[in-house]
């Protein structure tokens, strides 16, 4: 009798349960966060608290990231990465009892968006860096871009979600929803095999130096600084479009739910078309070109959406700006993963992480109180002309030094 069943290796399996584990933890994250940001919105319709709650989201992430990268090329990445979940989780589990005692105000809001962002602080550098220990190398593009689809499906239904239990049942039970996922996650997270001898950094070296050792690193090596700077100046001209797009709905549609939630919910169906154009390839042609494409293709929607227009118009270019971000995430994860050694990649994930995604806070200092001036359809515009033109001189600086690519090594 001939056995049909098909066991997949055990690497497969392994990535599985690591795939699980963090899509867990970020559909969880992602609609608390929506859940926050849409109350406040709601609640204020105002521009400087839209700045507090993006400083309360990202600001602890930037404290912490260079500790957790030094740590996460420390210690075990599978334990950084549970330890912090269980604190979040636990956290969380204390905040829904309060609200479930009426205690509730914007600043419990904020300092929980606060307490998930030291959490991610870890978790992020220690997951980008752990991927490459459980995934054979000729896989890591094919690996890289089904997490980023399936965290992109993920967030197509964290602000249906989202949207859905605001409305009809009140921010409490999304927290419930939080405690459900972060436990699940941390159990298959539990589940994930990893190698006790693939990390090699000196574990008693005092967190300080190892942070001076991983700036030194990053920003000695001319192609990983230049690199490294430019992501930053891009990030800084798209965080009006991610942090002011939620309240430039409200200012100029309408406040309606349903209408927050096709924002959110356009932009993920576009991450996720741009999540499968990666997963498709086993190998991606040109980084830095394909970076160039996504910063160019996003300050092109942006400009669009600030001008005036019907809101199909607007979420037609929201859907496109989607396409865009899992294309320059993915290809610089992916570039990182394959020319960084090992040992210091926690540290390079964690300066990566500050300049792209942890740079909102700062960004946002300025953009929130200037929205509360200037109508935002013209940051918009001008953000977006600006991005164009930075992805063009991104791609002539990068390609010139693309030849020195091996001194990171």
């Amino acid at each position: 009798m001939i056995n049909l069943t098909v066991i997949p290796p055990a690497w497969q399996r392994n990535v599985g349960y690591f795939l699980a584990a963090q899509n867990f933890f970020l559909f969880g994250s992602s609609s608390v966060y929506f859940a926050i940001l849409w109350y406040i919105a709601l609640q204020t319709s105002s521009g400087t608290w839209m700045m507090l709650a993006t400083m309360a989201t990202t600001l602890p992430q930037i404290l912490i990231s260079l500790w957790a990268g030094v740590w996460a090329d420390q210690y075990s990445r599978k334990k950084l990465i549970i330890l912090s979940s269980s604190f979040v989780t636990a956290f969380t589990f204390g905040t829904a009892l309060l609200y479930f005692f009426e205690v509730r105000s914007l600043w419990l809001l904020l300092l929980i968006a606060a307490i998930r962002s030291l959490g991610s602080g870890v978790q992020t550098p220690a997951g980008n860096a752990l991927l490459p220990e459980v995934t054979p190398q000729i896989e890591l593009t094919r690996i890289n871009g089904l997490n980023q689809f399936i965290s992109s499906a993920l967030l197509l239904i964290s602000p249906i979600l989202s949207g859905l239990i605001l409305g009809k049942l009140g921010i409490i039970f999304i927290f419930v929803v939080d405690l459900f996922t972060a436990i699940t996650g941390i159990i298959l997270m539990l589940l994930v095999h990893v190698s006790p001898t693939t990390q090699k950094a000196d574990r008693h070296s005092a967190v300080l130096p190892g942070i001076w050792t991983g700036l030194k690193y990053t920003f000695s090596h001319q192609y990983l600084r230049n690199f490294m700077l430019f992501t930053m100046g891009a990030f800084i001209l798209i965080a009006p479009s991610s942090q002011l797009s939620t309240l430039f709905v409200k200012r100029t549609f309408g406040s309606g739910v349903w209408r927050l939630t096709l924002n959110e919910l356009l932009w993920t169906m576009g991450a996720l078309l741009g999540s499968l154009y990666i997963t498709t390839h086993k190998k991606l042609p040109n980084k830095i070109r394909l970076i160039t494409v996504g910063f160019i293709g996003s300050g092109i929607s942006f400009a669009v959406m600030g001008l005036p227009e019907p809101f199909w118009v607007y979420l037609l270019f929201m859907f496109t700006s989607g396409i865009c971000m899992p294309i320059i995430q993915v290809s610089a994860n992916i570039l990182i993963q394959e020319n960084v050694p090992t040992n210091k990649m926690g540290r390079v994930f964690s300066i990566l992480q500050i300049l792209s995604t942890g740079i909102y806070p700062i960004a946002m200092l300025f953009y929130g109180p200037l929205s509360d001036q200037v109508a935002i359809k013209y940051i918009l515009i001008a953000t977006g002309l600006l991005l164009i033109l930075f992805g063009v001189l991104f791609n002539q600086r990068l390609s010139a030094l693309a030849d020195k690519r091996n001194e990171l090594h």
